[in-house]
């Protein structure tokens, strides 16, 4: 019995990163892709004993916008790599980045980031509000947009970060 629970609740953080809304077709997930402009959105960032808002509407340069939940696999394993990436560019003027978790905690994140000793700026989210103005179904997603709020590159689940 113990074996076929943790197959279910294997299954359930696998499909818990990808699969959300039964019967949605993969194609059908981007809601916003290169060369759009980014939504209209505001949220509050942790950025280690700081806190600001971060705004599509007030870049300051080029900025990373990731989407994220510590508890997916995939997330897992790309956070460490946007991790080394922020740390390359945040000295750079106006360079902006933030995860935005997808259904997690303040709390939950924090951990998440001291145990694995993560920098990115993050905004916690209960719920999906920023995340549905990007995207239906897929963590992690990564928006490389401009100063001027374009998207310039996207990148889901597993993918090479782009070079500069």
């Amino acid at each position: 019995m113990k074996k076929v629970v943790g197959l279910i609740w294997a299954l359930c953080m696998f499909v818990g990163c990808v699969v959300d809304e039964p019967g949605k077709d993969i194609d059908d997930t981007d809601l916003v892709g290169v060369g759009d402009r980014l939504p209209s959105f505001a949220v509050e960032v942790v950025d280690g004993a700081d806190r600001y808002t971060f705004s599509s509407n007030t870049l300051t340069g080029p900025a990373v916008i990731v989407f994220f939940n510590t508890s997916c696999s995939d997330c897992q394993r790309e956070l460490p790599v946007l991790n080394d990436y922020y740390l390359q560019h945040r000295s750079e003027p106006g360079f902006q980045m933030v995860a935005i978790a997808r259904e997690e905690a303040e709390e939950s994140i924090r951990s998440y980031w001291e145990a694995h000793e993560l920098s990115i700026p993050y905004s916690p989210q209960l719920d999906r509000s920023v995340y549905n103005l990007f995207a239906t179904i897929t963590i992690p997603r990564v928006y490389f947009c401009s100063h001027a709020g374009l998207i310039t590159w996207v990148g889901i689940e597993q993918f090479m970060l782009p070079n500069g």
